[in-house]
């Protein structure tokens, strides 16, 4: 057995991470949330034009026929750029799911009254088929969210369109996102508090000469590379279809979950109380991670689903 990712796939992600760095900075990510619509047209249309969306679509429908292992270090890059819009909603759940590497899509399969994204979606899949949101009455109505790049809505679901798809794929495809989203977030915020760490200075020296700082930091970087090998096991059990899917997907999403939650707490205590404010980076990927924690099932949720599949 290969454990190890191809050079094709990684050459893929460092590909994406420099388109990310260019078209997906924080003050792209800052204006999306400023704009209100938590989604970047043009970001979304140079992803497109690169196959993110159209990994997962066979070849015959258009897309790059690719897996969950293919994908898995693309959907890591788009958490480390806090990516706004549906971007793992479609890229790992709807466009496999309908075959579409075009669609701009979203999901509500995990028993949220909310749907993200559903103001710039044409599609969300739901239990039992798929709803449009441009032809439900009334409009998605906007709540009150902690991530300006992942806009909640309450939806009308009362006119299903019957569709016949996979919905524990997807829904483990949508946790398995979650997952290696979370794991690209955890990272940059580590990277975001050790180059403040650098700069900021308290007694005439750096305040990341101190032991304190250093080992509150790697704990938090031991957690992701913890985590690490259980998203791309995660994602090798979901290509393959394996039995224990279910199992290794959950303990990838809590993992990661864990471990992004880690870095946003140790990476908020060395920036202070201005980790919180708007002119801080830091609560652009640390509000993102506080979201995604509970999307696609909580840690509780997915522990209980791990308990169950080995007890």
């Amino acid at each position: 057995m290969r454990f190890a990712f191809t050079d094709d796939q990684k050459l893929f992600a460092e590909g994406l991470r420099d388109l990310l760095a260019k078209e997906c900075t924080p003050a792209h990510v800052r204006a999306a949330w400023d704009g209100g619509a938590g989604h970047d047209v043009a970001l979304w249309d140079r992803l497109a034009e690169m196959g993110v969306f159209g990994m997962l679509v066979p070849e015959a429908a258009g897309g790059l026929g690719g897996t969950e292992v293919d994908l898995v270090l693309l959907l890591e890059e788009l958490g480390r750029a806090a990516a706004p819009g549906p971007v793992l909603e479609t890229a790992a759940v709807v466009a496999p799911a309908l075959g579409d590497g075009a669609v701009v899509g979203t999901a509500a399969l995990d028993g949220s009254p909310y749907v993200p994204h559903a103001h710039v979606a044409s599609v969300v899949l739901v239990p039992g088929g798929m709803v449009r949101p441009a032809d439900t009455k009334p409009a998605p109505v906007p709540v009150d969210g902690i991530d300006g790049g992942r806009r909640l809505f309450t939806l009308d679901r009362g006119d299903v369109e019957p569709f016949d798809y996979d919905e524990a794929l997807a829904f483990d495809r949508g946790a398995l996102g979650a997952a290696a989203y979370l794991v690209g977030l955890g990272e940059r915020m580590i990277d975001v508090a050790a180059e403040y760490a650098r700069q900021r200075e308290q007694y005439g020296r750096p305040i990341g000469v101190n032991q304190a700082v250093k080992h509150l930091l790697a704990d938090a970087l031991l957690k992701i590379e913890f985590a690490k090998p259980a998203v791309y096991r995660a994602a090798w059990s979901v290509a393959e279809r394996e039995p224990t899917r279910a199992r290794d997907v959950s303990m990838a999403k809590a993992f990661a979950g864990d471990a992004a939650y880690r870095s946003s707490r140790s990476a908020m205590q060395v920036h202070g109380a201005i980790g919180y404010t708007w002119e801080a980076d830091l609560q652009l990927w640390m509000k993102k991670a506080w979201a995604l924690q509970r999307a696609w099932g909580d840690a509780t949720f997915h522990r209980r689903r791990v308990a169950n599949a080995v007890l």
